[in-house]
């Protein structure tokens, strides 16, 4: 019986081959388009599922709430919370603290050489850091080599990936080689570690001992193990929880510490602990996504799927005419409804299985190019991940019940006698088709508005004038902050071709990283806000083109306690002009409580991201911190003058790697975010819309076909060429621009939610809508 249905089955696919053609794209790229989804949230939810203690596992994390009522939030917590954890909180057993980078600089990795070689120079950025043999007891690693209990219990040791074992010593056993770090430490390798999978949250390839953190930043104890306000985001701390302590107990008892130690200041600070699960989801403690885009981004597959069934079922349905005789016919000698049932499902089954396959060539060929837009490793390996092979068999499934069972049961439903002597020139319910059609136009309208909105708005987080110079700088970090060195670096480039003006900060106008504190304005107490605070030397003004309001810059030196001011924070305090706050005291908390006097105040640039509002900012001087150089080129010849200036970074520090990047490209970095959002629902919107009128190409070759001799008739009597396209595609323009008017209004709502998370944002232009009015009469 099944033979003969799939038998039957190809031989009516075959014979109506334009519209299998139709409906097998159609599905094919609905499908595809799902497969692709599916992986890439399945990707993002598999983070950090592969420890078998990670349902227990937690992060500690802060909350600075600050007298104004607003929050900030940093996914560090101080070493000082975490010696006092093991001494006040007997339940918590386990812990482990990462450290890493606390300048967020590259680590130069130089591996010394035999003989008369020269040593091989790595920068390595974000995988380096320092632990203990703690880390390993709460997270699973594949050992090749050395032992989690004591590979890094002396100071100076290494524990590397087999990856880093392969850049740095290729097929050579590394076990007892060394690795100099930035010129400071040599530590010996005495562990090899498997791998880690793309899936996980922290990426680090080089663990140092802990013990070795005294060697490279001297100047950072016994402070940073004492000073509960040291907190940064290079300070990480894990928890394993026991069975019997919860994470809300347990973030009670961290607070009743926290006041135990910092007394008045505890106001100020709540350290909580967040699930290992959701921490690559909360974008306020570091996450990258979000789970809502996930939901958001499952439901548009699943309406993409569902617009691509849709076609099949228009067409279905609108082919109920020209299959009628021959369903009579087969009831007439004897066939049952349910057997014309399942001869219509297989024929759908037939459709979906050939669209399927399809799909898995279109997506082999689009991962490759998606994954550097989407920063993910997805493939096609149905056999590596058992899990795709079940979503492919839910989907087919899915699909044909979806597209199949409707037809089938329709047309299984009609009277012999009845088919035969019906002289209706179209069977089934319109208003069925209609509706149909309605929706699937309203979703492909509606993602098309949303991602022009989305768009619009990313280029204007990009091309905004951010209130400084951002073209032809290039920031260089910075080995060293010895001062002779950067003297000597400073005159050197100003010779180089090119180069307008050098400025040692530690870090640009904006940034995501800054320091911040409370300030103290002459006699009174303590502000109820944090103040930025950026450090630059006197060329800071003139590289990045950051305009004086009143005052003058401060003073090349590194004495000179001098502050300068933006124009926000001059009004916080309390000031109306420029000029009347200059000469006053100022004290930074941030810097140690240091005092200065406000010389200059500067017009108001943004610090941050737009997703962030203005906030104060104070400006000073101190060398020892600088980080970065701002190297200011004129536009031409540009690559050129970079390589002379490498020249010279090299002779004054051989030991490191010259790298660089570009302003603004660092502050296009801001919006990643809302580029991925871009390029998932741009593609998602492309896709919908060429579903979609593969469906109605399909649906109005049909009904002309059907209405052949009345388009005979009517041109006989006249009826001119453009008369008989608005006869045919009267209705279906209708419906279109019914679900052009619903889009726009779905959309705007839907945007203008959107556009709420930011501070700086457009106002969604008319002309965005004649704009789809005009691509969507294009397109039909």
């Amino acid at each position: 019986m099944l033979r003969n249905y799939i038998r039957i089955a190809l031989r009516n696919l075959r014979r109506h081959s334009f519209y299998t053609i139709l409906n097998v794209s159609g599905l094919s790229l609905g499908i595809a388009c799902a497969l692709i989804l599916y992986q890439f949230i399945s990707w993002h939810l598999a983070f950090d599922t592969q420890h078998s203690k990670g349902q227990s596992i937690y992060k500690v994390v802060t909350e600075l709430h600050l007298d104004d009522g607003s929050v900030q939030y940093e996914k560090g917590a101080p070493v000082a919370l975490a010696n006092a954890i093991k001494t006040e909180i007997p339940q918590i057993r386990t812990q482990a603290f990462l450290f890493h980078n606390y300048r967020d600089l590259p680590f130069t990795i130089a591996i010394p050489q035999s003989g008369n070689t020269a040593q091989q120079l790595f920068s390595e950025h974000g995988n380096v850091a320092f632990t203990d043999r703690h880390w390993f007891e709460l997270f699973d690693y594949q050992w090749e080599a050395g032992q989690p209990a004591t590979s890094l219990e002396a100071p100076n040791t290494a524990v590397l990936t087999r990856k880093q074992v392969r850049k740095y010593f290729g097929s050579t056993d590394p076990i007892g080689r060394t690795i100099r770090i930035n010129d400071k430490i040599t530590a010996t390798v005495t562990g090899i570690l498997k791998d880690y999978p793309p899936e996980t949250s922290t990426k680090v390839d080089i663990f140092l001992s802990a013990t070795s953190m005294k060697g490279l930043y001297p100047d950072l104890f016994p402070s940073i193990e004492t000073a509960w306000g040291w907190i940064n985001s290079s300070n990480n701390l894990f928890l394993l929880l026991p069975d019997g302590l919860s994470a809300a107990n347990l973030n009670k008892t961290l607070r009743a510490v926290t006041q135990r130690h910092m007394g008045d200041m505890a106001k100020y600070y709540y350290f909580h602990v967040e699930p290992l699960k959701d921490l690559h989801f909360d974008a306020r403690f570091g996450g990258v996504i979000s789970r809502s885009l996930l939901t958001t981004l499952s439901i548009i597959g699943l309406i993409i799927l569902v617009i691509a069934c849709v076609n099949f079922i228009n067409l279905a349905t609108a082919q109920n005419v020209r299959r009628s005789k021959e369903i009579s016919t087969r009831k007439v000698l004897g066939s049952s409804a349910i057997s014309i049932f399942w001869q219509f499902m297989t024929e759908t089954c037939c459709i979906t299985l050939s669209a399927t396959v399809l799909s898995l060539v279109w997506v082999s060929f689009a991962l490759p190019v998606l994954n550097p837009l989407l920063h993910t490793t997805l493939s096609i390996s149905p056999f590596i991940h058992p899990q795709l092979i079940i979503a492919l068999i839910s989907l087919v499934l899915f699909i044909t019940l979806l597209s199949g069972f409707y037809p089938a049961f329709l047309l299984s439903r009609y009277k012999p006698v009845a088919l035969l002597k019906s002289n209706q020139t179209s069977a089934g319910r319109p208003w069925m088709r209609k509706s149909l059609i309605l929706f699937q136009n309203l979703v492909a309208q509606s993602l098309i508005i949303c991602t022009l909105i989305i768009t619009l708005q990313t280029n204007f987080l990009k091309t905004v004038n951010p209130g400084f110079d951002k073209a032809g700088i290039i920031m260089a970090p910075l080995p060293s902050a010895d001062k002779n060195k950067l003297d000597y670096l400073r005159t050197q480039l100003m010779k180089t071709p090119g180069v307008k003006d050098v400025s040692f900060c530690f870090r640009p106008p904006a940034s995501e990283v800054f320091k911040a504190g409370s300030v103290k304005f002459d006699n009174r107490e303590w502000e109820d806000y944090t103040a930025l605070c950026t450090l630059g030397d006197a060329h800071y003004l003139h590289t990045f083109g950051i305009q004086l309001s009143a005052g003058r810059n401060l003073l090349e030196s590194d004495t000179a306690s001098e502050f300068l001011i933006n124009e926000y924070m001059m009004q916080q305090l309390g000031f109306h002009q420029s000029s009347e706050v200059i000469g006053h005291q100022l004290v930074a908390g941030t810097l140690n409580d240091r005092p200065g006097i406000i010389v200059g105040v500067v017009r108001n640039f943004n610090l941050h991201s737009l997703h962030s509002k203005m906030e104060p900012l104070i400006m000073t001087s101190q060398a020892k911190d600088y980080a970065y150089v701002g190297i200011k080129m004129s536009g031409t010849g540009m690559m050129q003058h970079i390589n002379s200036i490498r020249d010279t970074w090299q002779k004054l520090y051989p030991d490191n790697v010259f790298e660089y990047d570009f302003l603004d490209d660092q502050m296009a970095a801001f919006y990643k975010r809302e580029d991925l959002l871009n390029r998932l629902i741009g593609g998602a919107a492309v896709l919908a819309i060429v579903i979609s009128c593969i469906g109605l190409l399909g649906l109005i070759s049909l009904l002309t076909v059907q209405r052949t001799k009345e388009i005979g008739i009517r041109k006989v009597i006249g009826a001119s060429v453009a008369n008989i396209v608005l006869l045919l595609s009267g209705d279906l323009m209708k419906l279109v621009g019914i679900a052009l008017l619903l889009a726009a209004g779905i959309s705007w709502l839907a945007m203008q939610y959107w556009l709420q998370g930011f501070a700086y944002r457009i106002s969604i232009p008319w002309w965005v809508f004649c704009w789809q009015v005009c691509v969507a009469c294009y397109w039909r």
